[in-house]
């Protein structure tokens, strides 16, 4: 009867610690759920990158042994903000690659806009030239001032046409070279929020099993850093 006592007592310890590391890992799914505040196209960036960490954690063990609630409350205490400036970090980050990019995006479209009314300018004095030849009354005169409108504007043509072409194809690499530079930005921010997250969350189910670091082991436990 002791030893059916013992097997009990054993398999109730046994189903308790399996029903903390369920709900541990789902405050900490909530908790990378839960602090995406930011407005799309954030949201979306962070949600992707904390499906990579989900599914990481997912594949470790969440507890090494202990399950004491004061342990897990002060490896929460301490880690939680870690895990928070994570997070800022990367939305400053994330931000920061949107806003450069953007920035970018307007001088290309500010020169754009220069080459545009150059163009405009260069073909109102064209055009100009031969409206002149619209106020000539005598069909001959007419005929010969489009003629020499013509034959003096056909480089400027030549040239406008050059100028245009070029002024796009150059718009529309800039462009793409912006969206291809603010897409790696981007990835690397999402690539060090998921690298650094991870391995928090490790730290914080080794603390469950082992408590808190010490001193010289916390000095070193993230190299995360603070945006101010």
């Amino acid at each position: 009867r002791k030893c059916c006592c013992s097997f009990d007592r054993k398999n109730s310890r046994s189903e308790r610690l399996d029903i903390m590391q369920r709900l541990i890992f789902t405050i900490l799914a909530l908790t990378l759920i839960g602090s995406t505040t930011a407005v799309l196209p954030f949201a979306v960036a962070k949600a992707e990158a904390d499906e990579n960490v989900i599914y990481l954690l997912d594949q470790s063990t969440i507890l090494g042994g202990s399950a004491d609630p004061e342990i897990t409350s002060q490896c929460f205490t301490y880690y939680m903000p870690l895990l928070n400036q994570i997070s800022l970090n990367f939305s400053v980050q994330y931000e920061l690659c949107v806003t450069v990019a953007s920035q970018a995006a307007t001088k290309l479209t500010a020169s754009a806009t220069q080459n545009r009314a150059t163009l405009v300018n260069e073909t109102s004095t064209i055009c100009n030239a031969f409206a002149s030849c619209n106020s000539e009354s005598n069909n001959l005169d007419f005929l010969n001032c489009y003629a020499t409108a013509a034959s003096a504007d056909f480089n400027e043509f030549f040239n406008i046409s050059t100028s245009a072409s070029n002024a796009a194809v150059s718009l529309k690499s800039g462009l793409q070279q912006i969206s291809d530079t603010e897409q790696i930005c981007q990835n690397k921010a999402q690539q060090t929020y998921s690298m650094q997250t991870t391995k928090t969350y490790k730290e914080l189910y080794a603390c469950f099993a082992n408590g808190l670091p010490t001193a010289s082991t916390s000095a070193s436990t993230t190299g995360i850093t603070t945006n101010t």
